[in-house]
């Protein structure tokens, strides 16, 4: 192709990629967007990739005969070797020294095996150490890259070594931002999320489940954290929110939930506000159509930017539209509006998963997300007929929400 290494993403160097991959074992997975995968190639085919590649990992051992260094190396490309062969006894090691080389690399880079079988699957032991993937995640991630040279045998072994969803008492610190913790309720599928300073050791606690106080206090005393606030996304249908009794206990904490929700709380937040605990801040953005209510909180810290969702937007799913006032167009506009606005490696964390999937990113809800991905008439008539039970706590949940278990006469709105 003999043109010099460049974006991927450009129209001619995908064109003459897409011919490539065409007939031979070259995948391009559209995320991370720079990375490519293959199996073993012509010698005139290594030439013209190279031409586009400024890395190449190649995770056979290098006395391969379909090793090709000289090809890779007169292009201009790194070429580094680091056999992998996913196996029971594979030592972490091995595992570490290849997803240090995926990362240092540069870009656009190659990972080269026998059939692309194991280099997609070095590609997604990388992506699950950056994004923080649980093993749900990264099955999911290989329908959708559409990574067909992935056997079986290798998806086990991938699932093998990654964390599933972490027991209730056990907190996941979202890489790669220390800040951030998730914690799962089981009976519910609900995520809470235990945001915290650094430098102050303030902390923020968001959709925290009623049955799980004693846990989130336990984790929070062990990190030497002070909780400023107790943060709700919007009036939950699912489960009460442990705000009000962690009130009781520790009446230095103040509960926040929006305006728009009509709930009780010391603080009502509107969109647009911040919420400041340490050095660090949430923006409220209003996103009501899964209720009327609901709001997703950004945090920007040093190495990342997050986005709570709630129920609002989920991994490759949203928030029903079929009850507290729910508004599928609504929800819709808002996703679109002030979600998939944002920096496309944003994490989405959001309020419930149900298949063991852990954080997903702004790029792949809009990507990959079966429903937002729709026009906004399609999306409106599948929400119109999804033919859902009711949460089966909607009626104590609901109620007891919405009085949150704080003063009589909550505080009016105001910035904080």
């Amino acid at each position: 192709m003999g043109c010099s290494p460049g974006k991927l993403d450009e129209p001619a160097t995908k064109a003459a990629l897409g011919a490539i991959t065409k007939e031979y074992p070259v995948r391009m997975p559209c995320l991370p967007g720079d990375v490519l995968v293959s199996g073993n190639l012509p010698e005139h085919v290594v030439g013209q990739l190279a031409d586009h590649c400024k890395g190449w990992i190649y995770v056979n051992p290098d006395s391969d005969p379909h090793f090709m260094p000289q090809a890779i190396k007169s292009k201009g490309s790194k070429l580094e070797v680091v056999p992998f062969k996913p196996a029971k006894d594979l030592s972490s090691g091995v595992v570490d020294q290849l997803v240090k080389a995926i990362a240092d690399m540069p870009r656009p880079l190659m990972i080269q095996c026998t059939s692309a079988n194991r280099a997609a699957i070095a590609l997604l032991l990388w992506l699950a150490r950056e994004r923080g993937y649980t093993r749900g995640s990264a099955e999911l991630l290989i329908s959708d890259l559409s990574l067909d040279t992935v056997r079986p045998d290798a998806a086990q072994w991938l699932s093998s070594r990654l964390p599933d969803l972490e027991t209730p008492e056990n907190p996941r610190v979202l890489v790669p931002s220390p800040e951030v913790q998730q914690l799962f309720d089981v009976e519910t599928s609900t995520f809470s999320y235990l945001l915290s300073c650094p430098e102050t050791s303030e902390a923020v606690l968001i959709d925290p489940v009623l049955e799980q106080k004693e846990r989130d206090l336990k984790v929070i005393k062990n990190l030497g954290l002070t909780l400023k606030y107790v943060i709700n996304t919007h009036c939950h249908a699912d489960h009460i929110t442990s705000g009000g009794k962690i009130r009781e206990d520790m009446p230095s904490v103040k509960t926040i939930i929006s305006e728009a929700s009509g709930a009780k709380a010391d603080l009502h937040i509107r969109h647009g506000d911040k919420i400041s605990f340490g050095n660090l801040c949430l923006e409220v953005r209003a996103t009501p159509g899964h209720t009327d209510g609901c709001v997703t909180f950004l945090l920007q810290t040093k190495s990342a930017s997050f986005a709570f969702t709630g129920d609002t937007l989920l991994i490759r799913g949203c928030g029903r539209t079929d009850f507290q006032q729910g508004d599928a167009r609504l929800l819709y506009k808002n996703v679109h509006e002030q979600i998939f606005t944002l920096p496309g490696e944003t994490f989405i964390c959001p309020g419930h998963d149900y298949k063991g999937r852990s954080i997903s990113t702004v790029e792949e809800e809009r990507r990959f997300n079966p429903r937002l991905t729709k026009s906004v008439e399609e999306f409106v008539q599948m929400m119109e007929n999804l033919g859902l039970p009711y949460p089966k706590q909607i009626d104590v949940a609901v109620p007891g929400n919405m009085m949150c278990g704080v003063q009589d006469s909550p505080w009016d709105h105001l910035a904080i």
